[in-house]
């Protein structure tokens, strides 16, 4: 009686499968991209209306300046493949945002955790990069004495909104963690323009 082996073909069939399930999985994932995706749960955070595109505050007894702005990116590209080529005519909506105080120690490590941007029933948000602290002195040749005020700030964008079209308004909120608190903070309504 001859015995017939079935561990290879087992694990071959189960090689496939993982195979299979790992191409699903990574495919739903840079699809959903999820570390675009902004905090499920900010309703406990202070809503702060600023005055203007750039309004100081006072946040726990200290002072910052928090701005925003948003553009449709209509600047020239450098086309060097198919895949450039298929971007080059897109004009979709870049979010600046930046945080100010008096100096780096002022400042602490504030980071922005969502742009949200309203245009009738349309909502859209995703989560910035948010860059490192600079400050005035990072300029300055080594040895020169420090610029006074030394004032120290944290920016942060994202530049792949919808291609909504130019003019009507647009409502922009900033979701921002700052010394360990959350905030929204929520720019006045404005037009919506070509950049570039």
């Amino acid at each position: 009686m001859r015995q017939i082996s079935l561990r290879p073909r087992f694990a071959r069939g189960f090689a496939l499968l993982g195979s299979l399930a790992i191409a699903v999985i990574g495919t739903a994932v840079l699809v959903e991209q999820p570390w675009t995706w902004c905090p499920s749960d900010w309703s406990d955070a202070p809503r702060i209306h600023l005055s203007s595109s750039g309004s100081y505050v006072v946040l726990d007894g200290r002072e910052f300046q928090v701005g925003g702005d948003a553009l449709l990116d209509y600047m020239p590209h450098i086309v060097t493949s198919p895949l450039d080529q298929a971007r080059a005519n897109r004009h979709p909506l870049t979010i600046v945002a930046s945080i100010w105080a008096s100096s780096r120690e002022a400042l602490g490590d504030p980071a922005f955790t969502c742009f949200q941007v309203t245009r009738g029933s349309e909502v859209w948000a995703r989560r910035p990069t948010t860059y490192g602290t600079q400050t005035m002195a990072d300029g300055y040749p080594p040895g020169a004495p420090s610029p006074t005020p030394n004032n120290a700030w944290r920016m942060a964008s994202v530049n792949d909104g919808p291609e909504w079209p130019d003019g009507g308004r647009i409502e922009l909120e900033l979701w921002a963690s700052v010394s360990g608190r959350h905030y929204v903070f929520v720019l006045p309504p404005f037009a919506r323009m070509r950049g570039g």
